[in-house]
Parts: C-alpha cells; sequence; structure tokens
C-alpha cells in the first residue's frame, strides 16, 4: 500500500520525504521492523518509541511517524529515503493507520465493549453464549484468551491488545467469517487509545472500585480513564450501565449514545426485582419494558446477578431475541478462574478465583459466606491470598482488613511479587489485620499455604484461593514460574499426579 493512502484521514502536521512510499507493514517493536515497515513511535509507561527512531531507519523503515519533530532531524531521514511524518498523537496515528492498513475491519463486525473494575471476563462470556446461540460466530478478546468461536485465536498477551494487534485480529477473524466481537476493555487500554476509533455497537460498564492506582495514581483519574469509552460512542450506540454503582450514572452523563441503566435500583430498564444465590449458582428475576424474564445461572454470587443483567441488557439492545438471551445465559456453567470451583472429595468446597482488588476478594468472599450460610451446617471460610509487586500499595492493609473480617482462618501469602520481596508485602497486608483470635497465619510459599489450607480444612468448609484465578505463571524478579492455583489445589487433594 502506498503511503498517502495509508495516512488518508489522519491529521499529518509535517511530511518530510516521499508520500507515495510503498508500505509493507506497520509495526510499532522496532525489533520487528524489515524493509519497507511504517515505524510507530509510541511512548509507553516503560520504553519511548521515539528512542529507536534510528534502529527502525537502520533495519529498512520506509516511514516513520513521530509525535516529538525534533529527536532526529530531517536531513537523517533524508539522507536514508525514509519519510518522516509528524501526527499530533502517534497512538491514536496508530490506531487509525492500522484500520487503514486491514480495511476497516471493524466496521464489518457488531462489537460489544465491556469496561470496569470487576465483571468483565464473565460478561464477556456471557454476551458471547447469546451471540453464538443465536447463530453468530463470536471473537472474544479478553484477559483469559482470545476466542474464534470457543476455540484459541491467539496467545492473549494483554486484557486488551495494542491497536495494529487489533485490527489484525479482527482482519483475521472475518476472514474466517466472523460476524460479531465482545471484548474486554481496560483502562489502560483506553488511555493508551488502543480501541481508537472502534465502532461499538454496545459498551457495558460493570462496577468501579480501587484498583490499578499504581498506573492512575488517583480514582478520579481512573474514573475518566473509563469513562473514555462512553464518551467517544456514536448516538447509535448503546451505552449500559450500573444504575447501583455511584459512578454509573456518571460515566454515561456526557455520551451521546443512547442510555440503558442495569441493577436493584427500581427506576433501572433492566431490573432485577427477585433473586436467590447458593452453592447451586444465582437465580434472577429480570424486569424490562413490563415483562419479567428468569435466569438460572450455574454462576455463583451476587455479583454475578449483575454479570447476568448486563449482560442481558446489552444482548437485548443488540437486538436479540428475550427469551433466547435468558436461555442462553443460563447455560454458562463456568469461567476459568471465576469462583471456579473443585470438589475436594473430603467434603469441603475449594474455591479458585482471581480476585485481586479489595472490592473483588470482599464479593468473593462474601458469596462463599452466602453458600456457608445456606448449608447451615456451620462450615468455615478459609482464605489463601496475597498481593502483587509492583502495584498498588495502598489496597494491601484493605485486603487484609477484609480477609480478616470475613473469613474464620486466613493465610496471607505471595502473589506474583514480580520486583518486590516477598515477604515484604506480605507484611503490609498484615499491618491491615489486628490479627487477634490465632486466625491469621504467614505462609510466604504460595504453594505451601495452599497445601497447608488444605491440611486445614474441614467437612462442610470453603477454601478460598484469590488473588491469581486464570493465571498459569508466578512472576519473580522478571521471570515467570509456572504456577497454577488449581494444580496446586488437584495436586494437594491427590486429584492430579
Amino acid at each position: 500500500m502506498k503511503l498517502s493512502e495509508l495516512i488518508r484521514n489522519i491529521s499529518v502536521t509535517e511530511l518530510v520525504g516521499e508520500a507515495e512510499t510503498d508500505i509493507a507493514d506497520i509495526q510499532y517493536d522496532s525489533r520487528k521492523v524489515t524493509r519497507g515497515s511504517l515505524f510507530v513511535a509510541l511512548r509507553g509507561t516503560q520504553f519511548d518509541g521515539h528512542r529507536f527512531i534510528v534502529d527502525a531507519i537502520g533495519s529498512g523503515a520506509s516511514a516513520v511517524a513521530v509525535e516529538d519533530n525534533g529527536i532526529v532531524n530531517d536531513d537523517y531521514f533524508l539522507s536514508h529515503h525514509t519519510t518522516k511524518l509528524v501526527v499530533p498523537n502517534t497512538r491514536r496515528a496508530l490506531a487509525l493507520l492500522s484500520a487503514n492498513l486491514f480495511n476497516h475491519p471493524a466496521d464489518c463486525l457488531k462489537i460489544v465493549g465491556i469496561t470496569g473494575t470487576n465483571g468483565k471476563t464473565t460478561c464477556t462470556y456471557l454476551v458471547k453464549s447469546v451471540m453464538k446461540s443465536a447463530g453468530e460466530k463470536v471473537l472474544l478478546i479478553g484477559t483469559i484468551n482470545y476466542l474464534l468461536d470457543d476455540q484459541p485465536f491467539e496467545e492473549a498477551t494483554h486484557t486488551t491488545p495494542e491497536s495494529l494487534d487489533l485490527n489484525h485480529m479482527m482482519a483475521t477473524a472475518l476472514e474466517r467469517k466472523a460476524t460479531c466481537a465482545v471484548m474486554e476493555v481496560s483502562s489502560h487500554s483506553l488511555v493508551m487509545n488502543r480501541v481508537y476509533g472502534v465502532p461499538f455497537r454496545v459498551a457495558v460498564f460493570t462496577n468501579l472500585t480501587q484498583d490499578h492506582l499504581d498506573f492512575h495514581k488517583t480514582m478520579e483519574e481512573y474514573f475518566r480513564a473509563k469513562k473514555t469509552l462512553f464518551d467517544e460512542l456514536p448516538s447509535s450506540a448503546f451505552a449500559v450501565s450500573n444504575s447501583d454503582d455511584e459512578y454509573g450514572r456518571r460515566i454515561v452523563a456526557d455520551t451521546v449514545a443512547r442510555k440503558v441503566f442495569y441493577g436493584f435500583d427500581k427506576s433501572a430498564d433492566f431490573c432485577i426485582v427477585k433473586s436467590s444465590f447458593g452453592d447451586g449458582g444465582t437465580s434472577v428475576v429480570i424486569s424490562y419494558q413490563g415483562k419479567e424474564f428468569s435466569i438460572n445461572s450455574r454462576l455463583v454470587g451476587k455479583f454475578n446477578a449483575y454479570n447476568l443483567a448486563a449482560s442481558f441488557a446489552a444482548a437485548v439492545v443488540m437486538g436479540y431475541d428475550t427469551g433466547e438471551a435468558a436461555d442462553a445465559l443460563g447455560s454458562v456453567e463456568m469461567v476459568k478462574g471465576r469462583f471456579e470451583r473443585v470438589d475436594s472429595g473430603k467434603g469441603f468446597l475449594v474455591v479458585v478465583d482471581y480476585a485481586h482488588s479489595p472490592d473483588s476478594l470482599q464479593k468473593t468472599l462474601q458469596a462463599a459466606k452466602e453458600i456457608l450460610k445456606e448449608t447451615g451446617k456451620n462450615g468455615r471460610l478459609v482464605t489463601v491470598f496475597g498481593c502483587g509487586g509492583n502495584r498498588d500499595r495502598g489496597k494491601r492493609p484493605k485486603m487484609g482488613k477484609i480477609a480478616e473480617d470475613l473469613s474464620d482462618l486466613i493465610i496471607v501469602t505471595s502473589d506474583n511479587p514480580r520486583d518486590e520481596e516477598p515477604g515484604a508485602i506480605v507484611d503490609e497486608i498484615l499491618a491491615g489485620m489486628s490479627q487477634k483470635d490465632n486466625k491469621v497465619r504467614r505462609i510466604v510459599d504460595r504453594g505451601e499455604a495452599i497445601r497447608e489450607s488444605l491440611k486445614l480444612a474441614r467437612e462442610n468448609d470453603i477454601v478460598v484461593v484469590a488473588g491469581k484465578g486464570h493465571e498459569q505463571y508466578q512472576e519473580i524478579k522478571g521471570v515467570r514460574h509456572h504456577f497454577d492455583d488449581r494444580e496446586e489445589v488437584e495436586k494437594a487433594l491427590g486429584l492430579r499426579k
């Protein structure tokens, strides 16, 4: 493709060199640049792509897109027969260039985007189940994996891929006859313009609680990042929001899209009028336009009542049949690492969950308490959890207090310490706990902590192993070591060799 075609409809404040040069591909990683590439210099959290412009030119880049006009002078570009493009924002430019390169694949897909602190992954699987039951071929993009009709599509490296990778995935999915896409939209991706220009038909807000403050610094900044998704929706789209969340109405205040609310709030368009929760799952009755729709799900906990209502609302405004949507939502058995149950075979239940923020941990433990209450057999709640390194330190003592308030026995352990010392992270969690009644234990080795929790478990207890969920690694000093909570549980119980 000619560069002049590739940059159509893109704001270029200065062009130095030949506009009719041939472009073979686009790259934002200078190590992947080959002869004929257009290299886009992105500013990241750790690296600035502008530092690698000379490397990209040396590898044969035909053109380079920059924000900073002064890093490499014009003569250097011209002497190497490389065209320089100066743009106001290289991240937004990358999104638009990628769409042009792949012939705007997003325009040919019905796309639902889901954002919020908790519930994104579960909602994507729920919405996908409705789409699939209606005969659609669905691309799913999220934290656990990228799927096309339940088959692995590519390795999931980010909750929301970079815009170049996202457009490539959508183009490939279209070639394989995809008709729809449902995707998690992270706050990081919104700040970094990874979904800039994507024509979402529906955007869903689940909730907003403390998380990622190492990146966003304040809750208001975190909120504004999420709000971007709704502010950029067209008037033809739907903004589906949680009316019970304190941010639920603020986040859609400035959108021109059609607003739709769900929740227990009686004014919600999709109002949860009845609900019940137990070990067998979650049942809800949702009132919409004067009719009631029942959904009986194997998913556990009050938080899944919200996930079911959000997904039902998204499906209905997309135009899917209400009855068929309710049935399809009820067919989802389990989402990996989201209140994933393991039968111990010894009279107690083990739950593996991704909960890694104060709110998600609280909701997971409350769901376990509800199950214990329903059984009425005086079972205890045993909790194993830790906090990740190089992340928001402020949530550590808060999570400690939540675990202590809701659990009968707690083992505080390691969880992806990254560059920090695991023991120091554990101590910061313990600082939020009174450690009375001898119910808190400190076992830094996560495998040992899981094994000890299962030794201590008694009949009718629930053991919650929280923090990693679907993850299959422990990240320590820059190295990822294989570690899977469910595997560790099953090995300790003799269910796996």
